[in-house]
This record gives structure tokens, sequence and C-alpha cells, in this order.
């Protein structure tokens, strides 16, 4: 397999957090299960013109939908078809930076997969971007059409969204330390908003409530202490991690990762949160 990935130029920075393109990518395993992400992504099968989404922790129920996609912000583990990862590009947003590309849809969008067409639109073009990164085979000549892109659809904005500046504070407080970030009622209290309309703008732009998102990221902190074992006894990564108590931490691990995090420390083939999935598997 080869992977490439790299962050955008200056003007995209704001809101994409980096581009990425999978080549050759053919395991010895049929499926994966993915841990949830927070942030949303357009995926662009460059391969086929389908891809196979399933429901969120259903590996029996799914649908194909056309070869470019936008995967909405994920709350629980859900699974993947290897089949539609062999040859393909994503742009992953930063959390509330896909609002200036597709506006109020965001916070449509958890837990969903749609057409990258259908969000975007009858002048959205998908389907010329898709041919236009089929005709060549340069990760850099990819990356540049996608950055072109972006920005000629930035340059069609009469005004380019910013956000609430309430919900960038929470953001970044999130990012700094979920356990010692703000309640929400305190952010919403320093914005001169209801609790509400907080809760209500925070899931317009990024997706997920206050209180999904916070427990997504606090998750995923504790995923990269495990693998870059950072770990002590259970009560210290619970503690260390913003968990009130080790049985917190094993609910959210059950819950995000279907597993306990002792079981997540001895998997030895994770791959950038995907989990393969192999016939002697029970899930």
């Amino acid at each position: 397999m080869k992977f490439h990935a790299r962050k955008p130029g200056p003007i995209l920075a704001r809101w994409i957090d980096k581009l990425w393109i999978c080549e050759d990518y053919r395991p010895g395993h049929r499926m994966e299960f993915k841990f949830p992400d927070a942030s949303l992504a357009w995926i662009i099968n460059l391969k086929e013109d389908w891809i196979r989404v399933f429901e969120s922790k259903r590996m029996d129920r799914h649908r194909t939908l056309p070869g470019s996609i936008i995967a909405g912000p994920r709350s629980s583990y859900y699974y993947l078809d290897t089949i539609c990862q062999e040859t393909c590009m994503g742009i992953q947003f930063r959390p509330g930076g896909a609002l200036p590309f597709l506006g109020h849809l965001v916070g449509e969008l958890k837990d969903m997969d749609m057409p990258l067409g259908e969000g975007l639109g009858r002048y959205g073009q998908a389907d010329e971007l898709r041919e236009r990164l089929q005709e060549t085979a340069a990760a850099e000549e990819r990356f540049q059409l996608v950055e072109q892109y972006l920005l000629r659809r930035l340059e069609r904005e009469t005004i380019v969204p910013k956000g609430h500046p309430a919900v960038a504070y929470a953001l970044q407080r999130f990012e700094r330390s979920p356990a010692d970030a703000p309640s929400i009622a305190e952010i919403a209290d320093m914005a001169n908003l209801s609790t509400e309309h907080f809760i209500r703008v925070f899931k317009e732009e990024v997706g997920l409530t206050p209180k999904n998102y916070g427990s997504i990221v606090r998750f995923q902190r504790t995923l990269r202490m495990i693998r870059q074992e950072r770990v002590g006894s259970g009560i210290d990564l619970a503690l260390s991690s913003g968990y009130y108590d080790q049985s917190h931490l094993h609910r959210e691990f059950r819950k995000y990762a279907n597993m306990t995090p002792a079981e997540l420390f001895c998997k030895q083939d994770l791959l950038m949160n995907h989990v393969p999935i192999l016939m002697s598997d029970q899930f």
C-alpha cells in the first residue's frame, strides 16, 4: 500500500486538516471497522464509481452510493468495505471547517454518508473533479487539483461563513484538554447565549453536539496514549484522560471501540483507526 498525505496551503489550512491518497490497498481481510471521528470528510473512490456504506454498528445493512461521498462525523464505530478503499482520496476537514463548503448541511450529517454531488448541488461539479483526478496518477498533481477546486468554491461565495466565536473557543478548549474544558453552560454564558442556543449553533457548524464532540475527542486522546504506550494502571489512564473513573473509561471504550483499553493495547494490526475484521472475530 502507498499512502500520501499533506497539509493544504495557507488559505485552506484554516478549514482543512489534511489531504490524503491511498493506493494499492489490498489487505487479506474484506471488512474493517473504524473508530469514531469527530471530523467530516469527502471521500473519492478513484478506481470504481461506487462506495458501499454501512449503518453505524451494523455490518448487515449497507447501501451503495456513487464514487464520491461526504462522510459525516461519527459518534460510534462503523464498518468499511476494503474493496472501496483500494485507490481513493480524502479531504479531511477541521471540526467546523466544512461550513464554508456545505453550509447548513453540516448539522444534518451526524453518522451519515451522502453523495458528494447531492451535497454540493447541481453546480458542484463533483463528477468532473473525480474524472480529472482519475486522469493523473501523480499524487502531487491530484493534491493540486483538489486545492484548486476548493479555492474556486470559496471564490464563488459572496460571504464565506466564519462561524460563531463561541464555537471556535469551545473547539480550541476541547482540543487543548477535554478534561479541563469549561462546561457547556459556562461557554454559553460567556457568549451571552442560552445553553440551548449554543448547542444548536455548535451542532450546525460541527455536526455533533458539544457533549458528543468532547467525548470523542477524549476517546481519541486516550487512544493515542494507549498506542504510544503511555499507560500506567487503568485508574491512572482514566484520570489522566479526563474520565471520572475506570468504569467510565471502560464504558466509553466499549461504546466507541467495541473492546476494552487492555484489548486495544494488545492489538498489533491497527492502521490509522482501522481495525481489520478476520473470519474468527465475533462482533
